[in-house]
């Protein structure tokens, strides 16, 4: 076939026509695209707005121009048919029943596969707002805050359209799309991705002190006034710290060493709160220090002062 050869193609399909002109191998291009891609969605269109079952093809011979070149090109003919799946029986199946096949499903799905099930069990290619909030009662699941906004999203992927009469029903009608129908029966269930995230609160690890290994034996606690005898929990931290001070078993102390010592020593309830408001209260009676690679965080020794204090607290219970 030479490069400059012209020919001229028009057929019907019912009220659909195709009619193209020019080199042979752009026409036999635009006419591929035409029958595999735009035909199908336009006859699928008539048979569901129309209540067609089948749309017979009839496709007129190719006519030649007479202003046209001479060709030995075949005439171009086509025959076509479309047909609507048979449904499977839903006599016997509710809405809840349908939905639960496709897994968890957000609105948007929920509304587009409902619609599908009307049409296919019920024979209603339409639906308006009004379907979609019986949808949600017919399968006992909380309905949607604004339907309205629901039925625009789907709009705008090119699931749904404006039924044909649309614009004479109040409220406004829609039907699935060619795209809208392919999705429901190409359904893949998608991942749970929303999910309920419940912070649960880990409990903190307890800091290790490093007074975790002392001797109690070691402290002679009998020169020293009982810390359960005293009721103040001033006086019965500063006596800790002025047990393990004299005793030289250690002289820095941290808040976790502090509580360590009062809870794991001594037997007494402590917070970090309780022993970090001493330190701020009475910060004349401690030096304070910044712990290596740790910025938050002071480790304090006593100082005369608060020695002095710990000291009349055990002459006071002599």
């Amino acid at each position: 076939m030479e490069e400059n050869t012209k020919i001229r193609v028009r057929f019907e399909i019912g009220e659909i026509k195709f009619e193209a002109e020019g080199p042979a191998d752009l026409v036999e291009r635009e006419r591929s695209v035409f029958t595999n891609t735009l035909l199908p969605s336009a006859v699928e269109a008539i048979v569901r707005t129309r209540g067609v079952e089948q749309a017979m093809k009839c496709i007129e011979p190719v006519e030649q121009s007479k202003g046209l070149l001479s060709t030995n090109v075949t005439p171009l003919s086509e025959s076509a048919t479309f047909s609507i799946e048979e449904s499977k029986d839903l006599s016997r199946t509710s809405l809840s029943s349908y939905i639960t096949q496709f897994g968890q499903i957000g609105e948007q799905d929920f509304a587009l596969i409902s619609a599908y099930y009307d049409e296919k069990k019920n024979g209603n290619t339409s639906f308006t707002s009004d379907h979609i909030k019986q949808y949600y009662n017919d399968a006992r699941r909380n309905k949607c805050a604004n339907v309205s906004d629901l039925l625009l999203k789907l709009v705008q992927k090119g699931l749904i359209m404006d039924a044909p009469d649309a614009e004479r029903r109040t409220p406004k009608a829609y039907i699935l799309t060619s795209q809208g129908i392919n999705y429901v029966e190409n359904y893949t269930p998608k991942e749970e991705t929303e999910k309920k995230h419940t912070k649960v609160r880990k409990p903190q690890k307890k800091k290790e002190s490093a007074y975790g290994g002392i001797d109690v034996d070691s402290l002679n606690l009998n020169k020293y006034p009982d810390v359960k005898s005293l009721k103040d929990f001033k006086e019965k931290m500063m006596t800790t710290l002025y047990i393990i001070t004299n005793e030289k078993v250690g002289e820095w102390f941290t808040t976790a060493d502090v509580l360590y010592l009062l809870t794991d020593i001594f037997g007494e309830a402590a917070t970090a709160d309780q022993v970090n408001g001493v330190f701020k209260r009475e910060k004349l009676w401690f030096k304070s220090e910044n712990i290596e690679g740790n910025k938050r965080d002071l480790k304090r020794k006593l100082l005369n002062k608060g020695i002095e204090y710990a000291q009349s607290l055990a002459e006071r219970t002599e």
